[in-house]
């Protein structure tokens, strides 16, 4: 299940950002624990910026899950 994966990857260390990308192939990088959150029932997904805004993302919306090594540009 995706939002196992993400608590898996959110709870690593060291901690290294997660890419998360929806199935309309919209992608977020998350480089910091503060910025994600995983609902109780794993069905929700809240992504924040460095700003304090955030997305609510059902997590069957996701389509892929993994952590970065580097951060490029495009990431950010």
């Amino acid at each position: 299940m995706i939002a196992d994966e993400i608590k898996e990857l959110l709870h690593a260390e060291p901690f290294r950002p997660i890419r998360i990308v929806l199935g309309n192939q919209q992608t977020f990088v998350v480089t910091h624990t503060d910025y994600l959150a995983v609902s109780p029932d794993r069905q929700t997904v809240v992504l924040y910026d460095e700003q304090g805004h955030f997305r609510l993302v059902n997590a069957s919306q996701i389509r892929l899950v993994e952590p970065v090594d580097t951060l490029s540009p495009k990431d950010t």
